[in-house]
């Protein structure tokens, strides 16, 4: 019974630190893959996004901070997600958003 009751103790508490990580970050391999100088950030030293501008959104009580970047001239599409994941790994506590060029956007969905 003793065993029993600390299988489960553990168990529990496996559960509930698991439930803190965070899915969203990259792996320390993944992260080799990108770089950021001053405003843009890099993939494989090529230039893919640019920081444009930090929003602070007041709503129902609750802070949230927000991190806006634009795709720069390239076929970003298929690092749209590996992208915010960077900048979420870097920044974990804000939000991410991230605007594609209109012609990638459209491209994809065709």
């Amino acid at each position: 019974m003793k065993t029993l009751i600390i299988l489960v103790a553990i168990s529990i508490a496996t559960f509930f630190t698991s439930c803190g990580i965070d899915r969203n970050l990259l792996t320390e391999a993944e992260s080799q893959n990108w770089s950021n100088r001053n405003d843009t950030i890099f993939y494989h030293q090529l230039p893919v996004a640019v920081f444009d501008h930090f929003e602070i959104e007041l709503y129902r009580g609750r802070t949230d901070k927000e991190m806006c970047l634009n795709a720069l001239d390239i076929d970003t599409m298929d690092l749209e997600m590996e992208l915010i994941r960077y900048v979420h790994t870097k920044h974990p506590d804000d939000k991410v958003q991230f605007t594609p060029m209109y012609r990638e956007f459209k491209n994809k969905n065709k």
